[in-house]
């Protein structure tokens, strides 16, 4: 099943490896032949006067025919070894340039398998589920995107094509060594089951071997992706140290599973590299006793001794083959591992709808997989087009999560949510996810210039679009302090860039795209109070045909809201606006006593600032 499964991956390409592999067919034939050429040399020389001859020649060459009657056309000797090499020499022209094109085809194969594998897999990533991404390691999945696609093209693009090429070979040398003697064909291939029942060893032997040292390889490139995605913080903690020490403990455990293989590879190619030599020595002293029986002669011997080479080397390139076949069962588990994970987009809906922003949550239910809490519980409420709501709760409270449901990142289990009065499970999860515009608390930055990042949004935003969207956002005062301005290369993730920063710039690229609903998920967190303020009343004097949501954790910007929606231990505790609320017991009233005479202080703070200015 594992070995289908392996060679399913080179589905597409199949035509081009059945052409490879009647290619290696004639050139494992015609290669076959060469000894032949010698041995027939050898016997035409053998046989003239003044050269002494050990024994008559008991068999004629196994040559085709026509090369026969080409040779024996004429019968001065000297035409005739002219003619054979001649005609060698046309047959080595004729096998160097199929195996030219082999070769080429070969290395297309190559290219395209892993063209082929390396986007499959990293679109099929692509399509998978939130919580997918959520429960796996970055270091991982790169190594399966890259060093196993590798492994397993390696294999099927080439160690599968010299298995082909070491049957032919073998095949087609036993051939010719059972036409010319028998037993030696026997004699050589008599130790193929030990070799055989060697080579099963040697292979299931590694094949876990080969599984642990990719999971070893696994851990080590997780540690070496969390730690340069994270270097300010390991800095920042001064534990260089601890992250050395814990590099160092994954790299000795890949250490010592490579070194485990490398002890039973040695072995095993010890022992068939023995084999191997021995087998050319008792062929050589049969081939002699023959001799002295008359059953041989010595051309007979000479294009022996060429031919077991096609059986000796072929059996001893056994233990290759099983070596790269298991590491490529165990990179190519890993990729089928992913490939058969199913695709969040094999249930999706099929509607497309004119999205304004209107939002109804009636009765949502939702719990997580790995736990039996219900986290939502009849969750009720309503936004109108073009209003501004703030969701406040405690941490863990599901704020991002009634987000994540409104873009189909989870399932909701009961219960309906409709976008513009459409059922929200009948429209395209990727429709609906490209009608939110979304700011994470966390934002992420490519390793671009701050006008690119902005304009990732919509790569077809004029410049004007660009700069206004940055003066909403209140960065267009920092980009003026910036040396290159606009065109300053931020590094990867936006580390040379402030918290607020890098949130002000996923503020501005979010504007830019003219999203129906914006989602700002604790975004103004990382920006101070004044600033905050700022963009809050630059978002307000907006165009307000466009729904907003805020997450957050800061009461002053839920003030401003439309509308808050109060949520607590699953429930909806209170929906309302400031002045409703503020004066309601419950959550809101508790949680504006104690940020709300800050607010009053900085605002006082602010105008006593301008009075005096």
């Amino acid at each position: 099943m594992r070995v289908m499964k392996l060679l399913s991956l080179g589905k597409g390409l199949y035509k081009w490896m059945i052409l490879v592999t009647i290619l290696i067919l004639f050139s494992r034939f015609t290669y076959s032949l060469i000894p032949l050429f010698t041995q027939y040399l050898l016997r035409l020389l053998l046989l003239q006067p003044g050269i002494s001859e050990p024994g008559l020649v008991l068999s004629a060459v196994n040559l085709p025919n026509m090369f026969i009657r080409f040779f024996e056309a004429t019968q001065v000797v000297s035409e005739q070894v002219i003619r054979i090499a001649v005609v060698l020499m046309a047959l080595q022209i004729v096998r160097f340039t199929f195996r030219f094109v082999e070769l080429y085809i070969r290395g297309f194969v190559q290219h395209t398998l892993g063209q082929n594998l390396r986007v499959k897999m990293y679109k099929h990533i692509q399509s998978l589920p939130f919580k997918f991404h959520n429960n796996s390691d970055s270091g991982d999945l790169i190594q399966r995107s890259t060093s196993d696609i590798e492994t397993t093209v390696r294999f099927l693009s080439g160690t599968l094509m010299e298995f082909i090429f070491l049957i032919s070979t073998l095949f087609f040398g036993a051939y010719q060594i059972f036409m010319i003697n028998q037993f030696l064909v026997f004699l050589s291939l008599g130790l193929l089951p030990f070799v055989g029942y060697a080579s099963i060893w040697y292979f299931r032997k590694n094949d876990k071997m080969y599984q642990h040292i990719e999971e070893t390889e696994s851990e080590m490139m997780t540690i070496i992706q969390e730690n340069l995605s994270s270097a300010r913080i390991v800095r920042a903690f001064g534990n260089e140290a601890f992250e050395i020490q814990k590099m160092e403990d994954k790299n000795n455990k890949h250490m010592k599973a490579r070194i485990e293989t490398g002890k039973i590879v040695s072995r095993y190619w010890g022992i068939m590299d023995f084999i191997a030599i021995s087998q050319y020595i008792v062929v050589v002293m049969i081939g002699v006793f023959f001799m002295q029986q008359g059953t041989m002669d010595a051309p007979q011997i000479a294009a022996s001794l060429g031919l077991i080479g096609m059986l000796i080397w072929p059996i001893r390139g056994l233990g290759h083959m099983l070596n790269d076949y298991a590491k490529a069962l165990a990179a190519s588990k890993r990729i089928i591992d992913i490939l058969e994970m199913p695709s969040e987009y094999v249930e999706d809906g099929s509607e497309t709808p004119d999205i304004k922003g209107h939002i109804v949550f009636q009765n949502v239910s939702f719990k997580f997989e790995d736990t039996s809490d219900v986290l939502f519980k009849d969750i009720s409420f309503e936004i109108l087009p073009g209003e501004t709501v703030a969701f406040i709760g405690r941490t863990g409270s599901g704020k991002s999560t009634l987000m994540n449901l409104l873009m189909r990142m989870y399932e909701y289990e009961s219960g309906h949510i409709y976008i513009d009065g459409v059922e929200l499970k009948s429209i395209k999860k990727e429709y609906i996810r490209k009608q939110l515009g979304v700011v994470l608390q966390e934002p992420f930055l490519f390793s671009k210039t701050v006008y690119e990042n902005i304009a990732i949004a919509d790569r077809q935003a004029s410049r004007h679009q660009i700069i206004h969207a940055a003066q909403i956002a209140s960065l267009e005062r920092d980009i003026k302090t910036f040396k290159k301005g606009y065109e300053t290369v931020v590094g990867e993730k936006g580390t040379t860039l402030s918290g607020g920063q890098k949130q002000r710039v996923a503020i501005a690229r979010i504007l830019v795209a003219q999203k129906p609903i914006l989602v700002f998920d604790d975004a103004l967190s990382a920006v101070d109070t004044k600033t905050d303020l700022m963009i809050r009343e630059a978002l307000h004097q907006r165009n307000r045909t466009q729904t907003t949501l805020i997450i957050t954790h800061r009461m002053t910007t839920a003030k401003e809201a439309d509308k808050i929606i109060v949520i607590d231990k699953g429930l909806i505790q209170a929906i309302g606006n400031h002045d409703t609320l503020s004066k309601q017991p419950g959550l809101y009233q508790e949680l504006w006593k104690i940020q709300g005479k800050l607010e009053e202080d900085f605002l006082k703070s602010i105008e006593g600032g301008e009075s005096h200015a």
